[in-house]
């Protein structure tokens, strides 16, 4: 099915070509976008030049974008400039476009060879790349690492702010440069010591987002559209809202990943981001979910959920899956498949759950990171409350009055009174009254009849 394309804009025939390649129809918001700019110039594809394709991949849309934002459309209009060059259609070759990455020194390269036994593959990833950042700003000043100053340091700081990059973002940077210069300084001393170059009170502080789960009535519409669609993806998202599993660890579930212990059966996850295994209980829903998944074709396949053409499903496929079916649902917030996760363990906390048995379900080592998920509803708050204003009311209450015409004989009232004594009075004294009813009980009994 060719891609849709914007009615307003006349594209041409080689671009409409591009767009039924399976790159064309990833890259077709780029491309349009392109184009677009260009009609609005009164230019053709053949005046392109380097100089207009940075200033289009700057404001392709007319305002300033994120520079994440920026990346992905200069990647992805690339792919279209290869695409022109080796067909003609390009009067410049776009390969002198790309910002080859920037050769470290051998020194540096060392540093990244001793994370190797101990950091995994995509944390040394992203060394390289903030230590690729911090020297191309070295090189820009003509500045030694070896004789750095905190003012130089202060102001690649104030750089990274200015780049408009988030602070989780500034914050990984500080500390990937700071383990490096202590590293080079346990080498040779540094003319000033690692932590007086970037100190504390450097890092950023980072946004405390509440947890979002969804809501009741999203929640329940959800699953329902879910349940009732029956396509491979949405019984997959199902199954992780009703286990609580990260995408990575849904798209790696083993075809045979249903374990039992002789009580309910439990659903084994592969190592997940934390490089943690973990068996989650499956009740029956859950269980028909797998059952549902294990008998679609092909089969027999490795992975339970079927990916196109028998390999592994894909991160993107299940985003534009949930996206597809979670249109117009009664929830203010863009629903994400993080978001499943979220809504499962706030509605197991709800339900009385543990916090250590809730941080094992989801796989966290630390209980912090489980309250960054679960949230406190306000259903849950009103319950609790009203419990608590209950107990309240009758911690420091008496009985009710015995009727004077009631048979009840004075041991049952000294019985009575020690019971209440038990159960509401918390003090010192406490221990004394109860000796003494206990002496007026023996005397009563003694009393002749």
């Amino acid at each position: 099915m060719p891609p849709r394309v914007d009615l307003h804009l006349t594209l041409p025939v080689t671009t409409r070509r591009f767009l039924r390649t399976a790159r064309g129809r990833r890259a077709r918001l780029a491309v349009c976008a392109l184009h677009r700019w260009l009609a609005a110039r009164g230019l053709v594809l053949a005046d392109l030049t380097p100089a207009r394709f940075a200033d289009c991949v700057a404001a392709p849309l007319h305002r300033v974008l994120r520079p994440a934002t920026v990346q992905g459309y200069r990647a992805q209009l690339l792919q279209y400039l290869d695409w022109l060059h080796q067909r003609g259609h390009l009067a410049f070759d776009p390969e002198r476009l790309r910002a080859h990455p920037k050769r470290l020194p051998p020194i540096t390269y060392e540093y990244l060879h001793t994370l190797a036994p101990t950091h995994h593959p995509r944390t040394r990833a992203n060394y390289v790349t903030g230590l690729r950042r911090w020297h191309g700003w070295l090189d820009e000043r003509g500045l030694d690492p070896q004789h750095l100053t905190r003012a130089e340091m202060t102001e690649w700081s104030q750089r990274l702010h200015a780049a408009r990059l988030s602070a989780c973002h500034r914050q990984r940077l500080l500390l990937v440069v700071r383990a490096y210069l202590r590293w080079r300084d346990d080498r040779q001393p540094l003319d000033l010591g690692p932590d007086e170059l970037i100190r504390p009170r450097d890092f950023p502080k980072l946004p405390q987002y509440l947890p979002r789960p969804l809501t009741q009535a999203a929640d329940q519409e959800l699953q329902r559209r879910l349940r009732a669609s029956g396509a491979p993806w949405h019984l997959a998202l199902l199954l992780m809202r009703r286990t609580g599993l990260r995408s990575g660890e849904l798209c790696a579930l083993a075809f045979d990943c249903v374990r039992h212990d002789g009580h309910y059966p439990l659903l084994k996850v592969p190592l997940g981001k934390l490089l943690t295994e973990r068996l989650v209980p499956l009740d029956a829903q859950g269980r028909a979910l797998v059952t549902r998944l294990q008998a679609l074709d092909p089969r027999p396949r490795p992975w339970l959920v079927p990916g196109p053409a028998g390999r592994q499903p894909r991160y993107r496929e299940l985003h534009q899956a949930l996206d597809a079916v979670a249109v117009a649902l009664p929830d203010p917030a863009r629903v994400t498949s993080h978001r499943l996760r979220h809504t499962y363990a706030t509605e197991l906390l709800g339900g009385g759950m543990s916090l250590v048995g809730l941080m094992r379900l989801l796989g966290h080592r630390d209980y912090h990171m489980t309250l960054r998920y679960a949230a406190v509803t306000p259903e849950l708050v009103g319950q609790e409350y009203a419990q608590a204003y209950d107990h309240l009311a009758t911690r420091y209450h008496l009985p009710a009055p015995i009727p004077a015409e009631a048979d009840t004989s004075p041991l049952d009232l000294l019985d009575l009174l020690g019971r209440w004594l038990r159960s509401h009075v918390d003090h010192p004294a406490r221990q004394p009254l109860l000796k003494r009813l206990a002496r007026l009980r023996v005397e009563i009994e003694h009393l002749p009849p």
